[in-house]
């Protein structure tokens, strides 16, 4: 029985997504920070935001490592991919919110004005 995606095939587009979203993010970022006359800012976060193409191919890669050494089927390398990508999942997060609420600072507002 063929796969209907090899891994392979997984790695290529893992690679070209790395490649090609930081760019489309820059260009994101400038198209509406230029919309919103906030050009550097718009480029900032548009960076940020396309480098999650090459996060995703770090963690891919960190997947495949984690699985040959332990196996596909191995409760070990579940259990190291769950500790491993809840505490990204959560240092991710708090980033994040650290993030806006840096930004709402700066921009005089609070969290009781914003609506959310």
């Amino acid at each position: 029985m063929q796969e209907l995606v090899t891994v392979e095939q997984a790695d290529k587009v893992i690679a070209y997504l790395a490649i090609v979203l930081p760019a489309i993010g820059l260009l994101a970022g400038a198209a509406v920070g230029a919309a919103r006359r906030a050009a550097l800012r718009g480029l900032l976060v548009g960076l940020v935001c396309g480098l999650v193409g090459p996060a995703i191919w770090l963690l891919w890669r960190m997947y495949n490592e984690i699985v040959g050494i332990y196996g596909l089927d191995s409760v070990r390398g579940l259990l190291v991919n769950l500790a491993l990508f809840a505490g990204i999942g959560v240092i991710v997060g708090l980033a994040i919110g650290l993030a806006r609420r840096r930004f709402r600072a700066g921009s005089g507002q609070t969290a009781s004005n914003t609506h959310e």
